[in-house]
């Protein structure tokens, strides 16, 4: 047992130096080939290689960046550019709208070239008429003088100046517009004539249109108005119908009318010479 033993310790010992030994002389092979084999100008080629190709893809990722931020300065000023432009053109744009608002518009007609004024334009439409009435709901009386006035005198007198005058002379009526008297009287106090056309007829108004007068009519509910609605009969047409200049209505002013239509639906109770009023500027 004992020889068994010394044997096999022996045979454990050998292998183990067997193998050490090996494994130093591959070690010294190893360490042999490597200075042999690897010389310093590889080393340097190497670290020269590594360097270039280190610097060349710096220099790509760099002119990329460029790229990029090129890109990105590019969309920035086209952008920032049509921002600018999209500005330039809407301003152009709300100086167009307000020079056509402010436009002076003119009705023709044969004898009499009318200031039109429309009560809704929103240089005035918002404005207070007497104590918290608005002129775009309530003003049909200061805006109808407005035009007879900036028609026949020197003065440019517009709708919301008509209605300071109209209330602080007496003839605002809250919630309802304006008295009647605001026409007669608004025409004597800037030097105009109003005549007040009692038995009014087609003979007697056509008579006063082709004598150059305006003849404002207040209207009853009807096609003009839902309560009560001044008017201006401005003129004749060739075939016998009469223009007119509504306040409310754009259009209603750009065609000719059928004048008995406009005796039908007059406001026959209206006080103050009304519902017909022949205008002048002759004393």
């Amino acid at each position: 047992m004992k020889k068994r033993r010394r044997k096999k310790k022996y045979l454990g010992k050998k292998l183990f130096n067997t193998t050490f030994v090996v494994t130093y002389v591959s070690f010294i092979g190893f360490l042999y080939l490597f200075a042999t084999r690897v010389t310093p100008w590889d080393i340097d080629y190497f670290i020269k290689d590594t360097q270039q190709y280190t610097t060349h893809l710096v220099s790509s990722i760099k002119t990329k960046k460029a790229e990029l931020d090129a890109k990105r300065e590019t969309a920035a000023l086209a952008k920032a550019l049509s921002k600018e432009q999209k500005n330039r053109d809407n301003a152009s744009a709300n100086k167009n709208d307000k020079e056509d608002e402010e436009k002076e518009i003119i009705l023709e007609s044969s004898t009499v070239d009318l200031v039109y004024f429309s009560q809704t334009d929103p240089r005035w439409n918002t404005t207070i008429y007497g104590t918290d009435n608005i002129i775009g709901v309530y003003g049909c009386g200061p805006t109808t003088l407005a035009m007879v006035l900036s028609t026949f005198t020197d003065n440019d007198i517009t709708p919301d100046m008509a209605a300071t005058w109209a209330y602080d002379n007496g003839h605002f009526c809250d919630n309802s517009g304006s008295y009647h008297s605001i026409i007669p009287d608004g025409a004597n106090a800037f030097g105009l004539t109003s005549e007040s056309l009692k038995n009014p007829s087609k003979e007697t108004i056509f008579n006063e249109l082709n004598q150059g007068n305006l003849v404002v009519v207040l209207m009853n509910k009807g096609i003009f108005t839902s309560q009560g609605h001044f008017i201006i009969l401005r003129g004749v047409t060739p075939e016998g119908k009469v223009l007119i200049a509504d306040s409310q209505n754009a259009e209603n002013s750009q065609q000719p009318w059928d004048l008995q239509t406009i005796l039908d639906e007059a406001k026959y109770s209206a006080s103050y010479g009304g519902p017909f009023w022949s205008i002048s500027n002759r004393k």
